[in-house]
């Protein structure tokens, strides 16, 4: 739940800068939710759950809420790395 509303945080904060700096805002915000999305929910699969199971299994709830909660920092990393270094300062065509 909670690496949904980061992720529609991102769009609506890549589509705004986007819309700033003279660039196609609806494309920008694809870019901003899928720079958040794609690295939390390969990071979810991948590392996340199994980690999960096995604390869940060992009965340690709060190791494994914390883990549970480390795909959003993943996405969150990622979405910002790509604001930072991507997403262009100014339009292509300003001089």
């Amino acid at each position: 739940m909670w690496g949904g509303i980061v992720a529609v945080a991102f769009a609506i904060w890549f589509y705004k800068a986007a819309e700033k700096r003279g660039l196609p805002a609806m494309q920008w915000a694809v870019g901003g939710y899928l720079s958040f999305f794609v690295p939390n929910l390969i990071w979810s699969i991948l590392v996340a759950k199994p980690m999960v199971v096995e604390l869940h299994a060992s009965h340690q709830t709060f190791k494994a809420g914390l883990i549970n909660a480390s795909s959003i920092l993943i996405g969150l990393g990622v979405a910002l790395l790509v604001f930072w270094f991507v997403l262009p300062k100014k339009p292509a065509h300003a001089e």
